[in-house]
């Protein structure tokens, strides 16, 4: 009779961490991941062209602006596409319909011609990126960041100008 009354416990104690972890996980863990990703248009007479990124802020309709820190990360952006975008971060971001991206470049170098040549960025410190992306529960978001570097490098000012208006999603 003991021996019964304990598995009866047992089994009721199991079956409520059950129930509770697919409660949490259903009603209270909300959120899906997001990776962003970077690209480029290739420019003539350029080899490298290095980006470094710090942080990140993104605009959701629900929640509006959200800071994120990136581990900086340098990333020549010069030939990569859709097939070979570099990661720049992986974010927990709540469920919901996303509006623009503000990412943060802290430098800016080309190499042309074998030489390396710091730029200067015009304006802010970042890139904005306006376009919706959404979020769903349980679930990773991948967003491509489509740079153009034709339009963004003056290469007689030696200024960046990043006038990124597009993103590109996967999955």
């Amino acid at each position: 009779m003991k021996k019964s009354k304990l598995i009866t416990i047992i089994v009721v104690v199991v079956a409520l961490i059950g129930l509770g972890s697919f409660a949490y996980y259903e009603f209270f863990d909300q959120g899906g991941n997001v990776s962003l990703k970077v690209m480029d248009a290739p420019i003539s007479g350029v080899s490298a062209v290095y980006l470094t990124f710090s942080h990140v802020a993104i605009h959701g309709t629900k929640t509006g602006w959200s800071n994120y820190t990136l581990a900086s990360k340098t990333v020549n952006i010069l030939h990569l596409t859709t097939s070979n975008a570099s990661l720049l971060g992986s974010i927990k971001l709540t469920a919901q319909r996303y509006t623009q991206i503000r990412l943060y470049v802290q430098n800016v170098s080309i190499v042309m011609s074998g030489v390396s040549q710091n730029m200067t960025m015009s304006g802010g410190h970042w890139a904005d990126i306006i376009g919706t992306f959404n979020v769903s529960a349980h679930s990773t978001t991948t967003v491509i960041i489509a740079f153009n570097l034709n339009q963004e490098l003056n290469m007689v000012s030696m200024t960046f100008t990043p006038v990124v208006g597009t993103t590109m999603m996967v999955g």
